[in-house]
């Protein structure tokens, strides 16, 4: 008898789940809203864009997720079911279609209503919770979050400057800036890196940690980072090093890159808003067009002075003008329209080609030259030495 009693009680249980599960209906709402700068001076107060909405019908499953989070990383949802959306560029948002089911509806098997657990997540603003009452069949356009932002951001207006003209380089150059993450309770954050390939001037937005701790927070102490710009020349050939704009203790332009070819300064940030120079000069320099006469005879020369070799030489490690860096010849040019002429003329000697310097200090270089002139026999006739600038772009020698 007792056996039947509980066979009987199991299945009396088992009736009454089924009669609710039959009397449960399942619902669908949507809800959406407006997030909005809390510290904006417009009125209304502006929205933030790309804000994630995230929507989950259960409170602990909205709060399990908001506890995963840490300062610093970026949010990602664990649970299994929520809705996802993006705010828009007013920073308005829809999520249209939220599922949930009940056993006893406020308004019977028509209608409904329920809470909805949201959480609002944006690098500069971090996670925030929020809720909302939905409707079923409707979408309730109710929600309003102001957030406050937990980064700042700094936007670095950089030139490129070319010591020797003064004026910003023509030279593609590789920029990085690496901007520290860090916070009391986010010792170990890597530095964010931001880099990117100007030519003349451009501008990169950095961000940063608003705060170095709540103390901090509470007392409107806002974090002030030491960056770190690092700058180079974008070319599989290096011809222009960064360098100082007489802001060393040698009050000199000497350059200041490593080995490989990248300079780096650093910067304490305090503004939303920065006009940064950064310098440098070339080590790969024209040589000038030199042009001139050689005479063994005469203001006009003779013509034996015509058809000699013309060579430039430059110094070789020992300091011997051994290095032929290029050549012409020697040739009659007319004078007017007389029919006389002028003999052992050249012209554009050491035009088109380059020096290399990576030791001047001043904005331009100097290079020790030697202009020689050689006779039919390949016999010196004459020689002079001169010294050229990487600012000059020709000289005229004389000869005898």
């Amino acid at each position: 008898m007792k056996k039947m009693k509980n066979s009987l009680k199991l299945i009396f249980t088992a009736l009454c789940a089924f009669s609710l599960a039959a009397c449960s209906s399942v619902f669908s709402g949507g809800t959406g809203g407006l997030v909005v700068d809390a510290e904006s001076t417009s009125t209304p107060k502006s929205g933030i864009a790309n804000v994630d909405v995230y929507a989950y019908m259960s409170l602990s499953d909205r709060d399990s997720d908001f506890s995963t989070w840490s300062e610093g990383s970026v949010f990602a949802p664990q649970s299994d079911y929520y809705a996802h959306t993006v705010t828009s560029s007013d920073g308005s948002f829809t999520i249209s279609k939220l599922v949930w089911e009940e056993s006893k509806p406020d308004f019977g098997k028509d209608a409904d209503y329920t809470q909805v657990y949201l959480l609002f997540y944006h690098e500069n603003y971090g996670l925030t919770k929020g809720e909302s009452v939905i409707i079923s069949d409707s979408v309730s356009d109710t929600v309003y979050t102001e957030l406050t932002a937990v980064r700042k951001s700094t936007v670095l207006n950089l030139t490129f400057e070319d010591v020797a003209t003064q004026s910003a380089t023509s030279n593609a150059v590789y920029v990085k800036v690496s901007v520290p993450q860090t916070t009391s309770t986010n010792t170990s954050a890597a530095a964010k890196v931001y880099d990117s390939t100007i030519t003349g001037s451009g501008a990169i937005a950095v961000s940063y940690p608003r705060w170095q701790s709540a103390e901090d927070r509470e007392a409107g102490k806002e974090s002030e980072p030491e960056l770190t710009i690092s700058y180079s020349q974008s070319a599989d050939e290096i011809t222009w090093l960064g360098c100082y704009n007489a802001d060393n203790p040698a009050a000199d332009f000497s350059f200041r890159a490593d080995q490989a070819g990248l300079t780096s300064i650093t910067k304490v940030v305090k503004n939303p808003s920065y006009s940064i120079t950064l310098y440098g000069k070339s080590t790969k320099l024209a040589l000038p067009s030199i042009g001139g006469q050689y005479s063994s005879s005469g203001a006009s020369g003779v013509s034996e002075d015509d058809g000699l070799r013309v060579a430039l030489l430059g110094k070789d490690s020992a300091g011997s003008y051994t290095v032929n860096l290029d050549e012409t010849t020697t040739a009659s040019q007319a004078l007017g329209t007389s029919g006389s002429e002028k003999h052992g003329v050249f012209a554009g000697l050491g035009s088109g080609n380059f020096w290399s310097d990576t030791e001047y200090t001043g904005r331009y270089a100097s290079l020790d030259v030697k202009v020689v002139v050689y006779d039919a026999s390949g016999s010196s006739a004459a020689e002079k030495e001169l010294t050229v600038r990487s600012d000059k772009s020709s000289h005229n020698v004389q000869l005898q």
